[in-house]
């Protein structure tokens, strides 16, 4: 088996832990972070991990270059569409949103839409927690992290897109054990519900009880401006705990009812935080397929439609599973 390289565009949390998981497979020889010094032409798979709008340049460098691209940078989903005849045109493959949320939940969504065409209801639930009261793990992106709530989401109510403005629908909830709130917020996986066709599909983060207050101290404290974000981030950032990162999709329809849970844990003193375990496996895994030659598919590729191949989905999650990552559906709602 040719071992293949592997060149991660955006060095931060997430990159490092793709980096870490890539250098475990034994089809990739060697893991790069690209740099301005740096020519992409040796490698033979791309993998985009930088923040916000900034992830547009990684579809711009995979086109220059003709590679393959495993993108996990927020970047909404016309984006890539528009730019859907260029990649075909390449002969290149490249798969968006594919981390945690959006990544694996689309392929689950994108699985389900196949098996249970009953569904009329969607709520996706997101979130990072930890059982130290008053305490949020920060444990991705800040800068992404800071944009989510700032956002207006679109979601789908009673068959209508409406627009949400941040901290929208607030709900006090439990999860674990631990008290906790939930808000509308901007998915990732807008395109999903053309798919699926629910008359109700609608995204919540999840936060600590009192993160809303806090975040809105301090922002209007501007703790988040430009100017005082870099304190802001190295304080915030600078203390860890033991953490949990999770997804529940809640499914029903009729009289049926499915729900998935999904869940990552990590101890503080662990090389990886769960967000980064739960996010940077998913496309660790998926290029480890591609440099094998396991992969065949090419052009753009969404994770909700790769979800349709049933082989897909299955390999993954289980190869998620062995790797530590709890993912279980139910087809009856058990107490949290």
């Amino acid at each position: 088996m040719r071992k293949s390289r592997v060149l991660i565009v955006g060095n931060g949390r997430i990159g490092r832990a793709v980096a870490y998981y890539c250098k475990r497979s034994p089809a990739v020889s060697g893991v790069d972070f690209l740099t301005a010094q740096k020519d992409p032409s040796p490698y033979d798979i791309l993998i985009g991990a930088l923040p916000g709008e900034l992830g547009e340049k990684c579809l711009a460098l995979a086109l220059r270059y003709k590679k393959d691209l495993i993108n996990i940078s927020d970047v909404d989903p016309p984006f890539y569409l528009r730019h859907k005849k260029d990649i075909e045109k390449c002969g290149i493959r490249v798969i968006p949103g594919c981390g945690f949320s959006p990544g694996l939940v689309n392929c689950i969504l994108g699985r389900e839409a196949v098996d249970a065409p009953f569904i009329r209801d969607i709520e996706v639930k997101a979130g990072s927690l930890a059982r130290v009261p008053h305490y949020f793990p920060f444990l991705w992106c800040f800068e992404d992290l800071i944009l989510e709530h700032q956002m207006v989401s679109e979601q789908v109510i009673d068959g209508k897109k409406r627009k949400c403005p941040p901290f929208d629908g607030y709900r006090k909830e439990t999860f674990f054990g631990i008290p906790a709130e939930s808000y509308y917020c901007a998915s990732g996986f807008e395109n999903v519900p053309e798919k699926v066709r629910a008359r109700n599909f609608v995204c919540r983060v999840v936060r600590p009880y009192g993160f809303r207050e806090f975040f809105l101290f301090l922002n209007n404290h501007e703790f988040l401006s430009n100017a005082h974000r870099a304190f802001s981030k190295r304080v915030a950032e600078g203390r860890t705990e033991d953490n949990i990162t999770f997804a529940e999709i809640a499914i029903s329809g009729g009289n049926k009812r499915i729900r998935w849970l999904i869940k990552g844990c990590s101890q503080k003193k662990e090389a990886l935080n769960s967000m980064q375990k739960i996010t940077a496996l998913v496309p660790a895994i998926i290029a480890g397929w591609i440099v094998a030659g396991a992969f065949k598919n090419q052009g753009l590729l969404f994770m909700e439609d790769l979800g349709k191949d049933p082989k897909f989905p299955l390999s993954l999650i289980a190869t998620l599973r062995a790797k530590g990552i709890q993912i279980n559906r139910f087809k009856r709602w058990p107490e949290k």
